[in-house]
């Protein structure tokens, strides 16, 4: 055996194995059962030729070999296992990932002519409908922020929806949860006039039957990065650039949908008798006043957060499908 492999060599016949590698992304997970509780570390990490797969180490593990790890830095990684990729949401596509146990040895190590693939931007024009994507696998996208909503409180938690744009002009639906908004509404309140530049790093990606598709992120693997001073940055800046055909103005608390369809003069007016003789596919407006509002639940229900069927109220909110609990924190 080689005294390095590559990532794409390497398979569960041996523990071994020793890869060089750079940490493309590090986050710790909660226990299991138990969110308040550090759990592990899990690292994504990619070699050489640019090859990417998950490592997992428990909590004892990274006591003793895990603690000064750092995102970007080189590691040889050394006894290892190697198990099938039975993520839910994977963060590579490879079909095994790494779990450390208490033989591995980490070293550090630098090396000025190892590569640093610290990005796999999906294209937007690969995630436009008809087009189906994996969305079990989680993406990288970059692009000027457009247009957003100031965050709003759900039942547990709060979420902010915002439109991003990339050097083509081409348009991808997002939205933030919990924490990560912070890492993007004070920048977004102090920038109006000038652009604000994202990348989403490792997001989930959704799609409603044969919509586009919008992103969000993913607990906890998911990074935010707003108007970085590197070459990433700099080179989608210098792109936007030679495209731009006007002055940069964000949407705040807009829908740019809605925003264009009326400065453009597009928007189809009908009335509901019209929509009711014609079964034509496409979007419309209704100019109407409402006159009731429904306030039972008949149809709607509290979707899972974690399978999207249907919940139950009893002392808490419990799916009928795969028996996940929500603690209700407050009701109306």
């Amino acid at each position: 055996m080689a005294l390095f492999s590559l990532l794409s060599e390497i398979h569960p016949g041996s523990t071994t194995w020793g890869v060089r590698a750079r940490v493309i992304r590090m986050y710790k997970q909660p226990a299991f059962m138990r969110p308040d509780e550090f759990g592990s570390l899990e690292l994504i990490i990619h070699d050489e030729v640019g090859d990417r797969i998950h490592v997992s180490m428990k909590k004892p593990v990274y006591e003793k070999i895990g603690k000064n790890m750092v995102e970007g830095s080189l590691y040889i990684i050394r006894n290892f296992l190697v198990v099938d990729n039975r993520m839910t949401f994977k963060t590579t596509n490879h079909t095994h990932k790494i779990n450390l146990y208490r033989l591995s040895v980490i070293t550090e190590f630098e090396d000025a002519n190892f590569p640093s693939f610290m990005y796999n931007f999906t294209d937007f024009g690969q995630l436009a409908a008809p087009i189906q994507p994996d969305d079990s696998l989680l993406i990288d996208v970059i692009g000027r922020v457009i247009s957003y909503q100031k965050p709003f409180e759900g039942l547990t938690t709060k979420r902010m929806d915002f439109r991003i744009q990339d050097t083509e002009n081409r348009q991808l639906s997002c939205n933030l949860w919990a924490e990560y908004i912070d890492d993007l509404l004070p920048t977004l309140e102090n920038t109006k006039d000038k652009p604000m530049i994202v990348i989403i790093q490792f997001a989930r990606i959704h799609q409603f039957r044969n919509e586009d598709v919008k992103i969000a992120n993913t607990y906890h693997v998911t990074k935010v990065i707003v108007n970085a001073e590197n070459d990433v940055f700099m080179d989608f800046m210098n792109k936007l650039a030679a495209n731009d055909s006007g002055d940069y103005k964000l949407l705040t608390n807009a829908n740019y949908e809605i925003y264009e369809e009326f400065a453009n003069g597009k928007a189809k007016f009908r009335t509901i008798d019209y929509m009711n003789e014609h079964q034509d596919d496409g979007y419309y407006w209704i100019d109407a006043t409402i006159v009731d509002i429904q306030t039972t639940k008949d149809c709607w229900y509290q979707a899972c957060k974690k399978c999207a069927k249907k919940m139950v109220e009893e002392d808490s909110l419990i799916c009928e499908s795969c028996a996940q609990k929500t603690q209700i924190r407050f009701s109306a």
